[in-house]
């Protein structure tokens, strides 16, 4: 089952869409996952589910993940 994707747009400030990015960034997610996850806490069960789902779906798209996988010589 192949749901279309939306795009949500949030109306802020430059700077904290700048901080924003460099907290997804400094946690190794990108800004839709931070703010996605920080829509988990509002406190809706249902609303909770789905975005986790979603996040497990986006993961297996899209470009691979690098491994943090250390080699030694």
């Amino acid at each position: 089952m192949n749901q279309g994707r939306i795009q949500l747009q949030i109306d802020t400030s430059k700077e904290v869409r700048n901080r924003a990015k460099a907290v997804a960034y400094s946690q190794g997610i990108s800004l839709t996952e931070l703010v996605l996850k920080a829509l988990t806490t509002v406190g809706d069960k249902e609303l909770k589910a789905l975005i986790e789902k979603d996040l497990e779906e986006r993961a297996s798209r899209g470009r691979p993940q690098q491994s943090k996988s250390k080699t030694t010589d």
